[in-house]
């Protein structure tokens, strides 16, 4: 073996990142990825590859496992901490946390990813910041030309769609138990980040809310993953997905639902958001929930995985699937479905305030 690595180095304020390019390993099936830290340098081993990589500034001795695991492009992230914190200046923009429980911060590695289309820089807006963005944008981007036709074209046809085309029962494939044990694995080391959660109800209510993207995803294409735009409607239909936001309750989270599910999809009717909340209620309460969760997020990780939506399964899709298996608390859950139910007739009756103007009388709701 030998110094075959190809590798970079990203210097933050408290961490250093170290990308390696591994193209010669089965990322999927090596569990055992580790890199040994020196105060100077680190090194990395493992056939056929071995590294010694110079480091610029001092940082703790110690293991680093994985932080990321790009599979498309055979690269895997470590995060090692530095010595002590390098000072910043008093113009350095603000970097805040982001992605599942906040665990991610710092630019989003689009060296290593492909590149988002709506928010690609969450660290620099704080929550209130995402949430402006967020409305400002829904606002500008709804069509109301667009979404009277569909509102028409639904009450003669339902759009050509079959909203009771649902699967009656769901287990999942060989294949999928065996990519959720991998996916499980690549963080065996980090349990504790979805065991030992102390607020549930923030991480839920973006589980819920990326659930019914998933859903209004499959309800609109037959319950097939579409290639040219389920990961489109996935990521645009979720908040939480496209601008990296926190819900502080139900009502919240089921309005911007309702809102982006009536500006981005291909089809844009507030029956189908109704029923897709419906839809995800009924699988939520199912005896078989957990599978039925990880059915729907094996799909948005299906979509994600080869498209410019690949950095999302790293910063959510993933972790939630951990956090199912490993921390998953279901009493909250229920309560939150419980309130969701509560609140669903009212939200589906609310003016969303997406048009400033009456465009189509009965059928579109002004601001």
């Amino acid at each position: 073996m030998g110094d075959s690595v190809n590798f970079r180095t990203i210097v933050e304020s408290k961490h250093i990142l170290v990308v390696l390019d591994l193209p010669e390993l089965d990322l999927e099936h090596e569990s055992n990825l580790v890199l040994n830290i020196f105060p100077t340098e680190c090194t990395f081993t493992a056939a056929p590859y071995h590294a010694r990589i110079p480091l610029s500034h001092l940082v703790h001795p110690g293991k680093a496992y994985p932080e990321n695991i790009d599979y498309e492009k055979s690269a895997v992230t470590f995060r090692v901490p530095l010595d002590c914190e390098i000072k910043t200046t008093n113009t350095e923009t603000p970097c805040y946390p982001y992605g599942f429980g906040r665990l991610h911060n710092g630019p989003l590695l689009l060296e290593t990813s492909q590149e988002l289309k709506v928010l690609p820089d969450p660290c620099t807006y704080n929550f209130s910041q995402r949430w402006e963005l967020k409305e400002v944008a829904e606002n500008h981007d709804f069509n109301g030309e667009h979404y009277g036709m569909d509102y028409i074209q639904f009450t003669i046809d339902k759009l050509g769609l079959n909203l009771d085309n649902i699967p009656a029962s769901f287990k999942l494939s060989e294949d999928q138990s065996y990519r959720i044990r991998v996916i499980v694995d690549e963080k065996v080391r980090q349990k504790e980040a979805y065991s030992c959660i102390e607020d549930h109800q923030p991480l839920l209510l973006g589980l819920i809310d990326i659930l019914l993207a998933i859903g209004y995803d499959q309800l609109t294409n037959n319950n097939e993953l579409n290639e040219a735009n389920s990961h489109i409607n996935i990521h645009r239909i979720s908040a939480t997905l496209a601008y990296f936001v926190e819900f502080d309750c139900v009502e919240q989270m089921l309005r911007s639902f309702y809102r982006r599910s009536c500006t981005y999809p291909y089809y844009r009717n507030k029956e189908i958001s109704l029923v897709c909340a419906q839809h995800v209620i009924n699988g939520i309460t199912s005896v078989d929930r957990r599978t039925w969760i990880q059915l729907q997020l094996m799909q948005a990780y299906e979509a994600f995985k080869t498209t410019d939506c690949a950095v999302l399964n790293h910063f959510f899709i993933k972790d939630y699937i951990r956090y199912v298996e490993l921390g998953l608390n279901e009493e909250i859950l229920m309560l939150l479905i419980n309130d969701m139910q509560k609140a669903l007739p009212d939200v589906h009756q609310a003016v969303l305030g997406l048009v400033k103007k009456k465009c189509f009388k009965n059928c579109l709701w002004t601001s």
